[in-house]
């Protein structure tokens, strides 16, 4: 699907509300990146679905509350996407770091063992790193990353300024590379 523009972005949420046709497009045009998001930020994929589904749920059952005014949708959405996940960590009772879990597909369907091997390597080698950061700098580049924010929703999300939230990924990503590289050169295409 094609980027919406604002327009047809709020003629989309004021239709949704009586049509459900408009509310299958939001939701099959934030699904992918909100789905991305709270795998980023959950380990278990049924979980993450069940997540997921509870998030486009509320944003069904609140739409109407929705004023342009105060935030861009994307801004809203992930923040309902947010509340969703903290309120899970708070039921499991968890106050340390979540856990960033990432996804590949494979384009082979028999992918060849070294290469698996070696993406498990590296995949291990990311997380450890990305551990090291912050719970903000995690959150930030998640919001970034995987679901495809802008700077702008970001701030609007986490309460902190647009410039902030630059020079937050530039530092974290920066430390991030440096962490990789000092494991050695295999890890250096990373870094692009």
């Amino acid at each position: 699907m094609s980027m919406l523009t604002q327009a047809e972005e709020i003629s989309l949420i004021t239709r949704a509300n009586d049509d459900g046709s408009a509310f299958d497009e939001l939701y099959n045009y934030y699904f992918p990146r909100v789905y991305n998001y709270v795998h980023y930020r959950v380990s278990d994929s049924h979980v993450c679905e069940d997540l997921t589904s509870q998030i486009f749920e509320k944003l069904f059952s609140r739409l109407n509350y929705y004023q342009s005014g105060k935030a861009t949708f994307s801004a809203w959405l992930f923040s309902i996407a947010r509340h969703t996940i903290v309120d899970y960590y708070r039921r499991q009772a968890r106050t340390q770091d979540t856990s960033l879990e990432i996804s590949v597909d494979f384009i082979d369907s028999e992918p060849d063992p070294s290469n698996v091997v070696a993406f498990n390597e590296t995949q291990q080698h990311l997380l450890k790193a990305l551990a090291s950061l912050t719970q903000r700098e995690r959150d930030i580049i998640a919001l970034k990353f995987w679901s495809g924010s802008s700077n702008r929703e970001i701030a609007t999300l986490t309460d902190i300024s647009e410039s902030n939230i630059a020079v937050i990924l530039f530092r974290a990503m920066r430390r991030l590379r440096m962490i990789l590289e000092s494991q050695g050169d295999k890890y250096l295409w990373l870094k692009r």
